[in-house]
C-alpha cells in the first residue's frame, strides 16, 4: 500500500499557517539556480524550486512483549562510490537512475536522516526555499520510496528491510526467542531474547545482559521513523521544557502534530474501546485537566477502507523527496566522521562511504546533528567537542508490561491512554490495546478477550548515569565505540515497583490478570526513548549541551536534534516533543540562512 505524500495534508486545519511562509515564494529565480550549481555540480543545469505543500509524518506499531518492532523494506540499496579530490558521486537515491553529482558544498548538512532530522529540512525548506540541504544516512535505502514505513509493507519486504537497517549486523538474522525465554519472560524474569530486537542492532559496547543498558539503534534511511509505534502523545507540562514560552511550545507542538499527520482518533465508534475508557475514566479521571484525561492514544496513522497506512519520515519530508538534486540530497551508506568547527563556527563535515571506505569533506553553513540520543554524542565527542554535561544523564522510560483478561466485547481496535499527570502518585504514561494469542511465539490456552498494557515509568535524569566514550576502540563507522552506565537506583526501583501494582490496578479495573503471566518490566532501554545526553539548557553553565533552540553551546550554527536534548523527567512517548523542538531550530536556520557561496565544481 502506497504511503501518502505530504500533500494529502492540504485540508490540515493549519494548513495555511503551517505553509504561509513558502506560499511567497513559488520558483527560485536565476541567482539562486546558480548559487545552487556552485553548491552541487550537476550537468543538468540549474533547478526550479516546487512549493513543497502539506505536512506529515511517521511511527508503526510494537508489542515489545512479543518481542516485536516490524520493518521491511527490499534491498534497493543504491551503493555509492567517490571520486578524488573530495569530491562524491553517487546515483541520487530520490531519483534513482538519475544524473550523478558531485558535492562539495551545502546551505545546511543535516546527519541522520530520521523524524528529526526529516523535520529539519522540511521546516527550513519552508522558511527558506532557497536553502540547499543535503542529508547523510549511515544505513542504506532501504525501502522503495524515500522514508516509507516498514510497516506499510509486505512481511517478506519487511524481513529484508530489518535486515538492511541493523548497522554492523546488517544481513544478520538473530536467533529467535526460545521457549525457556518465552517461560523466563512469563515468571517476570529476564527474557535474552528481548535484547536481540530485528531491525535494531546493540550500539554500545557492554555485554547485552540483564544488567545492560540496552543500546538499540537503527541505520537505514528514515532511521526509527520508518520503524516507530506511531504513537503521538503531547508531553504534560511538567515534562515540558521550563524555559521555553508555554504558547511557543504549544505552538510547536500543534506543527509537530501536522508533520507527523497524528490522528487524535484514529478508530471512532469503537464500542469495545469505548467502554473501556469508560470505565478508566471512572477511576482515573477525577481532579484531571481535560487534556490529561483517558482518551484514544494519538497515532500518526491514515485509515482507509483497505487498511491502515502508518506514516513514516516520507510524511514529514512530503514533496522534497521529489525536488531536484541539487536542492534537496539524501546520501544514503555515508557516515559522517567529524564535525569540521573553528572558534565557534561550524564550517563543514567529514564524510565516509561505508560501501568503499573512501573519505571527503563538505563544507557547510550550517551543521545539524540528527544521529539519535547515543550517536549525536558520539559524533561531537569524536569531533573534539566535548562539553562536560555530554553523554550524562541518560535515562530511558522503564517499561511494564501487563497482560489481562476482560469481559469487554471486542473488537478493541482503538488504542486507549491513561496520560501522565504531574503528581507524585501518576509519573506514568499507559497504552492499553487488544491482543491477539496467536502472536504469542508459542502457543497459549486463553479464554476471553486478551489485553495487553505499557506502563511507561519515569526516570531521573542523574549526571553519574552517562555514555563512556573510548577512542582506543572505533566502531562500524570509526567513531569512538562506547559503553553506557546507567544502574537502576533506589528511587527508580520504588517508582517501577509502584508501577507494577499500578499497571495490576489498572487490569483489574478492566478485568483479571493473566493467569501463568508474571507483571514484567521489560529491560532497560526497551522503550527506545534514551533522553538527556545532549541536553537542553536556559543558560551555558556546564550542565547542558545546548540552548532552547538547540544550538550547541559556544557556537553559531552547530545544532543537536532528537531525544537526548530533552532535559526534563518524562514518561510520556517523546516523538512529537523532539519534532517541535527540531521544528524550533530549524525556524532559527532559516531566519540566519548562513548560505555557503561559492563551491568549486
Amino acid at each position: 500500500m502506497r504511503s501518502p505524500r505530504g500533500g494529502d495534508l492540504l485540508e490540515h486545519p493549519l494548513k495555511a499557517d503551517l505553509l504561509a511562509p513558502q506560499q511567497r515564494l513559488e520558483t527560485v529565480g536565476a541567482d539562486a539556480e546558480l548559487h545552487g550549481q556552485s553548491l552541487f555540480s550537476l550537468g543538468n543545469g540549474g533547478a526550479t524550486l516546487r512549493r513543497s505543500a502539506g505536512l506529515s509524518g511517521t511511527l508503526a506499531s510494537e508489542n515489545i512483549l512479543h518481542n516485536l518492532i516490524d520493518f521491511a523494506t527490499p534491498p534497493s540499496v543504491h551503493a555509492v562510490k567517490n571520486e578524488k579530490n573530495l569530491r562524491r558521486t553517487s546515483s541520487n537515491p530520490c531519483h534513482p537512475g538519475g544524473p550523478t553529482m558531485t558535492i562539495l558544498a551545502a546551505d545546511v548538512v543535516i546527519v541522520g536522516s530520521g523524524p528529526t532530522g526529516s523535520t529539519y529540512a522540511r521546516i527550513i525548506r519552508r522558511d527558506w526555499p532557497e536553502a540547499r540541504i543535503l542529508m547523510v544516512e549511515a544505513g542504506p535505502k532501504a525501502t522503495p520510496e524515500i522514508g516509507r514505513h516498514l510497516d506499510n509493507l509486505p512481511d517478506a519486504a519487511r524481513t529484508e528491510a530489518q535486515l538492511l537497517a541493523q548497522g554492523p549486523k546488517r544481513g544478520e538474522s538473530y536467533a529467535p526467542i526460545t521457549r525457556d525465554e518465552w517461560e523466563a519472560r512469563k515468571a517476570g524474569k529476564h527474557d535474552a531474547s528481548l535484547l536481540r530486537r530485528p531491525g535494531l542492532f546493540f550500539a554500545n559496547t557492554d555485554t547485552p545482559d540483564e544488567r545492560a543498558f540496552a543500546g538499540f539503534a537503527a541505520a537505514s534511511v528514515g532511521g526509527m521513523g520508518v520503524q516507530w509505534t506511531s504513537g503521538c502523545p503531547h508531553p504534560s507540562k511538567s515534562e515540558r521544557v521550563p524555559f521555553i514560552d508555554a504558547a511557543e511550545m504549544e505552538a510547536a507542538l500543534q506543527l509537530a502534530d501536522a508533520l507527523l499527520g497524528a490522528n487524535k482518533h484514529p478508530f471512532p465508534g469503537c464500542k469495545g474501546s469505548e467502554e473501556m475508557r469508560r470505565r478508566l475514566g471512572e477511576v482515573f479521571n477525577p481532579g484531571r485537566p481535560k487534556d490529561r484525561k483517558v482518551q484514544p492514544m494519538p497515532l500518526a496513522y491514515t485509515v482507509t477502507e483497505e487498511g491502515v497506512i502508518t506514516h513514516g519520515t516520507d510524511h514529514i519530508l512530503g514533496e522534497m523527496v521529489t525536488e531536484p538534486e541539487e536542492m534537496f540530497r539524501i546520501l544514503p551508506e555515508t557516515a559522517c566522521r567529524r564535525v569540521l568547527h573553528e572558534n565557534g563556527v561550524a564550517t563543514g563535515v567529514e564524510l565516509v562511504s561505508m560501501a568503499n571506505g573512501e573519505s571527503w569533506k563538505v563544507e557547510a553553513g550550517t551543521v545539524v546533528v540528527a544521529a539519535d540520543s547515543l550517536h549525536g554524542p558520539q559524533l561531537l565527542y569524536g569531533s573534539g567537542i566535548r562539553p562536560e554535561a555530554l553523554g550524562r544523564g541518560i535515562n530511558d522510560h522503564y517499561l511494564i508490561n501487563r497482560f489481562f483478561i476482560t469481559d469487554i466485547e471486542g473488537p478493541l481496535t482503538s488504542m486507549s491512554w491513561i496520560p501522565r499527570v504531574d503528581t507524585e502518585d501518576f509519573p506514568f504514561s499507559v497504552t492499553i490495546h487488544g491482543n491477539d494469542p496467536a502472536k504469542f511465539p508459542f502457543p497459549e490456552e486463553i479464554e476471553g478477550t486478551l489485553v495487553g498494557m505499557g506502563l511507561f515509568v519515569a526516570a531521573d535524569p542523574r549526571p553519574e548515569n552517562r555514555i563512556v566514550f573510548d577512542e582506543d576502540n572505533l566502531d562500524w563507522k570509526g567513531l569512538p565505540s562506547f559503553s553506557i552506565h546507567a544502574p537502576v537506583n533506589e528511587v527508580d526501583q520504588e517508582r517501577i515497583e509502584m508501577g507494577k501494582a499500578m499497571a495490576e490496578k489498572i487490569a483489574t479495573t478492566l478485568g483479571t490478570l493473566l493467569d501463568g503471566f508474571a507483571t514484567v518490566r521489560i529491560p532497560t532501554g526497551n522503550s527506545l526513548h534514551y533522553q538527556g545526553t545532549m541536553r537542553m539548557g536556559e543558560s551555558d553553565d556546564g550542565t547542558s549541551v545546548c540552548d532552547r533552540y538547540s544550538r550547541v553551546w559556544g557556537f553559531e550554527n552547530l545544532y543537536v536534534a532528537g531525544n537526548g536534548i530533552i532535559p526534563t523527567v518524562t514518561a510520556t512517548n517523546p516523538t512529537p516533543f523532539i519534532v517541535a523542538l527540531a521544528s524550533m531550530g530549524a525556524q532559527k536556520i532559516a531566519e540566519t540562512r548562513r548560505a555557503v557561496a561559492k563551491a568549486d565544481a
